[in-house]
Order: structure tokens, then sequence, then C-alpha cells
């Protein structure tokens, strides 16, 4: 590392974070970096199975909405570091989704496998199908593609979530998450389905549900407009993501409605940030740390063997978000 950094003319720090693929270098520098390294044969004595890349599109990056997918990366890393792997993490910029151009990383490294992580289009995921190396999907699924993959149990989080809000009362309960913007908000609306079917209530929809706001459109302002609509508030509110959440409780409070007083919520994920803990959240913990670890392990084992969809449970989290109003 010493050679590459006195050859390119910065830090030894810089070409660590820029081999391990972490943040504090710019795309331009790390790319200069690798090619310097490839140049002079830095870890030509690694075999390819030693390297995975993983790809997590750039709009899921953000502090808030991407704080999952940060901690499913960390976990990954840590565990593929611990297994003898080098995990490369890149962002996927809107353009080069949109264009259908694989990650030009991939002509930097002789990658073993690559992880798409978070809601890239099917397209886009395509591509890698067909690029000649081991492929899994992280948090996301599409039927019609068989390639290996690993989610949350979702339907079965949220079913459990609304199952938990009917046992303390509540019959008016609404589902607040796209249904359009990826396949695990898709799937915890088919969980609040099945557990107010089976419960004898009625199944509520409001326009959130159904906005197709899969390109970064103004989560807030769907929101507002969705609650606006809604000529009587139900007694509580499954959200599809704990960020959902705090933006409902934000809305809702700017009408002087407070939580758990007047209405109950539940979220999803279990983020432990300063913009959500206060809350005191009733949510469902995803299983961030199996979901990296079982992801590794898929991209380094069981060569050969037919694709799988791996859904793993998390924990429901009690805290004070939930009222009993029985």
């Amino acid at each position: 590392m010493e050679d590459i950094a006195k050859a390119i003319g910065v830090s030894k720090n810089a070409v660590s974070l820029a081999l391990r693929g972490k943040d504090g270098v710019g795309e331009e520098l790390r790319e200069r970096i690798i090619a310097k390294a490839r140049e002079m044969g830095y870890g030509q004595e690694k075999q390819a199975s030693q390297y995975i890349l993983a790809l997590i599109p750039r709009r899921n990056t953000h502090l808030l909405d991407g704080m999952f997918y940060q901690q499913v990366c960390f976990h990954m890393e840590s565990y593929a570091r611990s297994k003898g792997y080098l995990l490369t993490i890149c962002s996927v910029s809107e353009e080069e989704e949109k264009a259908c151009r694989p990650h030009p990383m991939l002509n930097q490294m002789p990658f073993q496998g690559v992880a798409t992580i978070g809601n890239l289009s099917k397209e886009y995921c395509m591509l890698y199908r067909s690029c000649g190396i081991k492929y899994l999907m992280v948090d996301q699924y599409y039927d019609d593609i068989p390639v290996d993959s690993i989610t949350t149990a979702n339907t079965s989080a949220t079913y459990m979530l609304t199952k938990h809000l009917i046992e303390k009362g509540h019959k008016k309960i609404q589902y607040i998450g796209s249904r359009k913007r990826t396949s695990s908000l898709y799937d915890r609306l088919r969980g609040y389905r099945q557990a107010m079917e089976d419960h004898g209530f009625p199944v509520l929809t409001n326009s959130y549900v159904e906005a197709d706001n899969r390109d970064n459109l103004d989560d807030y302002s769907l929101l507002k407009t969705a609650l606006d609509e809604m000529e009587e508030l139900p007694t509580a509110f499954v959200c599809g993501h704990d960020v959902t959440a705090k933006q409902l409780i934000d809305i809702l409070s700017a009408k002087g409605l407070s939580c758990p007083r007047d209405f109950s919520v539940v979220g999803f994920d279990d983020i432990q940030i300063p913009e959500i803990s206060p809350l005191n959240l009733t949510t469902y913990r995803t299983p961030k740390a199996a979901i990296a670890q079982a992801s590794i392990d898929c991209l380094t084992q069981n060569a050969g063997r037919p694709p799988q969809k791996l859904e793993l449970y998390g924990e429901l989290i009690h805290r004070g978000s939930v009222r009993d109003i029985r």
C-alpha cells in the first residue's frame, strides 16, 4: 500500500480506504488508486474468489432512509473480512441505472460475486444475471428473475405488527408505504392485508400506498396529501419504514394530534438515530447482521445449486407508540 501511495502522491490511509471500498475518497481518486494497484500487481496473489462487489443505489445512501443499507453494508464488510474476503462497496448513479451500464468497477478487479442492495430496476439487475459471476439481490427480488435473494421476512413481520395493533383493540388501521417502490414494501402491504382479512376487519387504502415514488419524489408531500384526503383518521397506522412513521407523526403533530394519545403507530427497521429514537416507536427490528452474513455465505458457498429466495425473521420491538384502546 505504501508503494501505491507514493506512486500516486496520496496517503497510505487513502489507499486503504479505496481498496476496501470505504468512504473518505472520491470516486475518481478511488478508480486511480485501484488502477495503479492492478498495474503494480497488488493483490495478484489473491484469487478471484476473494473479491466481492456490493452495489447500492445512490438514492438509498442519504442519512435517514439509507441507514438500513449502511448498516447491512457495514456488517457485510466486517463478516467478509473475517472470512478472508475483500468487499468493495460502490454506489450506482441514476444515470448508470437508466442506461443499463454495468458498474465500471467490474473491469477493475476479478470479482467472484456481485450483490445489489436495495431498489434497483429490473433491467439493471438483469445485467448481472448474465455477467458470468455469481449474483445476489439483497432486500429486493423480482419474481421473474431466478437468482438468489435475501430479504427480511417482510410479510410475516407486518402481519405480526398489525395483529399486535388488533390485540390492543384497534379495528381501523391504515398501512402507510408505497407498494410500487420496492418488493419489500409490497410484501409488507401483503402482511397488513392478510392480518386484517384474517381478523375480519376492512383493508383500508390511501393515495400514498399507490404512489409511484421510486424515483425519489417528495415522500413527505405525498404522505401529507394522503393524510389530508382521509375523511376520518384511523386509530392506528402500520408504517413500512421508521422514517415514514417519523414523517407521519410530524405531520399529525402539526395538526395538534399526539401519539399515542390520538393515534397509534408502528414502524419498521428499528433505526436507532437521534431523529428516530425519541419517538419511542414500536417497530420491527430487521436482522441486518444475519442478512449480511447470509449474503456473504451465499456468494462464497454452494456453487452450482439452484437459486433460492431466503427470508430471515427479525424481532417485534414493543415500545410506547401504541395505545391500548380495549
